[in-house]
């Protein structure tokens, strides 16, 4: 995000942390120089505590429902 700020972008927020299993949802959002909001997300995988893979959603309901159905067609 500090380049986001650097950019003129402002009011960083962490909007949501979902965690389902060894994934996590992470949702956050900022305003640009023309007060647009602007969401994103990241799916982060974990392992033994530690972020093994990553993978970014232009939207946090798209992040949301990728890890849901992962979640339900590993079992």
């Amino acid at each position: 995000m500090e380049w986001r700020k650097k950019a003129g972008d402002h009011d960083g927020r962490l909007d949501a942390v979902e965690q389902r299993g060894s994934r996590v949802v992470v949702a956050f959002s900022w305003s640009d120089r023309s007060d647009n909001r602007h969401d994103w997300a990241q799916v982060l995988e974990l392992k033994d505590g530690k972020i093994v893979a990553m993978q970014d959603y232009a939207t946090p309901s798209r992040a949301a429902l990728a890890t849901r159905l992962r979640a339900a067609l590993s079992f």
